[in-house]
């Protein structure tokens, strides 16, 4: 793997564990161990709305904890990737995975948008650590194409 290639797969790493941070801290806010009132700024920005609402579990299962474990998974396989440079399986996971939160990403942000038509500043930090990390993905996939 070139040295362009293992920074890229680094910053994936290291934008994931901001993810895990993000999505920790809404749980916490979701099961109510820390306030919202960082993020509760109006009607339009509310994580309290978002966070706490029915859309906010999906099959029972907190949405804030698919995240820990989504972004838990890609931190795991980017470190992997850095110690296992030549396995081209790691850097499947990694553009699937990352087109897969992203897609994610983008249905939460349409039920912010269109259902709830409020704003969490936490979610959208989350879907932009998101489409940075699948921006990433595709970066690393296209360079390690053209070795």
């Amino acid at each position: 793997m070139k040295k362009n290639t293992s920074s890229v797969v680094r910053w994936m790493a290291f934008l994931a564990l901001f993810g895990v941070v993000l999505s920790v801290y809404s749980l916490l806010h979701k099961e109510g161990f820390t306030s919202g009132a960082v993020c509760n700024l109006n009607d339009t920005f509310n994580c309290d709305v978002v966070n706490q609402g029915p859309y906010s579990d999906l099959f029972g299962i907190p949405v804030a904890l698919m995240g820990i474990i989504g972004y838990g998974l890609i931190m795991t396989a980017s470190l992997l990737k850095v110690k296992q440079q030549e396995d081209k399986g790691i850097t499947t996971f990694l553009v699937l995975a990352s087109l897969g939160g992203f897609g994610f990403a983008l249905y939460l942000s349409g039920i912010e948008a269109f259902v709830l038509q409020t704003w969490c500043i936490v979610c959208l930090g989350s879907q932009t650590v998101m489409t940075a990390i699948m921006i990433l993905a595709l970066v690393n996939y296209r360079n390690e194409k053209n070795v």
